[in-house]
């Protein structure tokens, strides 16, 4: 994944992690665990057993294959949403009339500054970074992952949020996630 803000004519490519696709599959992972550890109680542990490794490689190939990049090209002045399930891919391109803003969402508080009293490593918070289009709809740019720190996440969508607002010359809106607005909409 592209971290810092690209040149005026460069193609900035993303890839995006997450979402329903990979929440469900996680689940599936983890249900097929579980199986694991209950075929080594049970009576059925040959079809335990069997149904267990059936679903552990099924949700991490399906996990692994099936990224969501978006690639903003300033030149041409759009965005492409390219979208895999099971190694198919699904394109969809974005031109900039159809673009009404950024927005950046924050968890409900700020990161503890990290130090004495901070963590590096708080779960609890998260940014993300969308597209929003016209009708309302949003397209997921940058989603914060789970192992960097609250610090690095927000430095990642800064930069993102500012080498995607040039590119595609959009007004950018900060919000936190319990309906707040952030200091202000540029």
């Amino acid at each position: 994944m592209v971290e810092a803000a690209g040149s005026a004519n460069e193609i900035m490519e993303y890839e995006v992690r997450g979402g329903l696709w990979e929440g469900v599959h996680a689940v599936i992972f983890y249900a097929a665990v579980a199986c694991a550890v209950l075929a080594t109680a049970g009576v059925m542990r040959l079809a335990m057993g069997v149904a267990c490794v059936a679903l552990l490689f099924y949700s991490i190939f399906t996990i692994f294959s099936s990224p969501t990049y978006v690639m903003i090209d300033p030149s041409a002045r759009e965005v492409t949403v390219e979208r895999y399930h099971y190694f198919i891919p699904s394109r969809r391109r974005v031109k900039r009339g159809e673009l009404e803003r950024l927005v950046v969402v924050e968890a409900p508080r700020p990161p503890v500054g990290e130090g004495e009293k901070g963590s590096r490593r708080d779960l609890s918070y998260y940014v993300r970074v969308y597209l929003e289009l016209k009708g309302g709809e949003r397209l997921k740019i940058f989603r914060s992952g789970m192992t960097g720190a609250p610090s690095e996440n927000r430095g990642k969508a800064f930069l993102i949020t500012q080498s995607a607002a040039s590119a595609l010359d959009l007004a950018v809106a900060y919000t936190r996630s319990g309906g707040g607005r952030g200091p202000e909409e540029k």
